[in-house]
């Protein structure tokens, strides 16, 4: 470590070594399933996604000079060490904005990761409509992350995989309303198509597609393109007539999805557990609760 040399107190090189070690340890751990080290420590995330080491030091030091960490005599030792060697890294030895672009990553990061876990908590509860629109704003935002490198997000095809069904299992719901005939379900079903269904087609039409999501799209086209050829009242005739050119051009018009319901924050502590708790439940060992 570059800072090793620098510091004068045995206690607080010990601290951060022992620190620095332990997050390099869990950044080599062999992922699984139902864990992600990288939720725990944003140096993890950078460990795997190699980072500059002074990135990594300055992010370090910072853990040590939060005060909010100072219980005792030798942390608030070990703060004021780090809080001074901060102050000696001049704008020579960081490039700020490189730093700061790296912390935002990993914020970004950490969205995408909420809004898959709320997706798939929201999916397993029947909701899909809240459901879809957290993953297709997490694929969104994931892919950006992932044309960086391969570590930066998280698994693309898990919301993928969970869009599509919500995707599918909305579609028919609408159709079924709309093959009522009752006009208060005929409604919900295409305001279910206009403001949700539609706007998601098209955003993923815009990105590389998958064979999946294309045969999918095709399937739901097919679905309401069949009532064309059926018996149904003038009404029904004219509604589907609006909103059939906007499911069958996805390059028709400029799409924009609304952002999602804000989510608290959550302590690495609780949201790796989440984590848990919900790649568990997809597996089908138990049902989670949406927190």
């Amino acid at each position: 470590m570059v800072l090793r040399s620098s510091f004068n107190s045995w206690s607080s090189l010990q601290a951060f070594h022992e620190e620095y070690s332990r997050l390099c340890k869990l950044a080599e751990e062999q992922p699984s399933p139902s864990s992600d080290p990288r939720l725990q420590h944003v140096l993890v995330y950078f460990f795997q996604n190699k980072a500059p080491q002074r990135v990594i030091e300055r992010t370090l030091l910072e853990q040590f000079a939060d005060k909010n960490l100072s219980y005792d005599e030798r942390s608030i030792s070990i703060m004021k060490v780090a809080q001074a060697k901060l102050k000696e890294i001049g704008p020579s030895d960081m490039d700020m904005k490189l730093y700061q672009k790296w912390h935002e990553d990993y914020s970004q990061f950490r969205k995408v990761s909420v809004y898959l876990l709320t997706g798939l908590e929201l999916y397993q509860k029947g909701k899909c409509q809240e459901a879809l629109t957290y993953l297709v704003h997490a694929y969104q935002s994931n892919s950006a992350l992932s044309s960086i490198g391969a570590n930066r997000g998280v698994d693309g095809k898990l919301i993928e995989l969970y869009r599509r069904k919500c995707l599918l299992e909305l579609n028919d719901m609408a159709a079924k309303m709309f093959e009522t005939q009752v006009e208060e379900q005929v409604s919900e079903g295409i305001s279910i198509m206009n403001d949700l269904i539609i706007p998601c087609m098209h955003l993923i039409a815009d990105n590389k597609i998958s064979e999946e999501d294309l045969e999918a799209i095709e399937d739901m086209r097919s679905r309401w393109c069949s009532y064309l050829g059926q018996d149904i009242n003038e009404n029904l005739q004219l509604k589907l007539g609006q909103f059939l050119p906007r499911l069958l051009d996805c390059s028709s018009e400029d799409i924009s999805l609304k952002e999602p319901p804000k989510i608290r924050p959550h302590s690495p502590y609780d949201l790796c557990n989440r984590f848990t708790a919900i790649m568990e439940s997809i597996h089908g060992t138990s049902t989670v609760r949406v927190k």
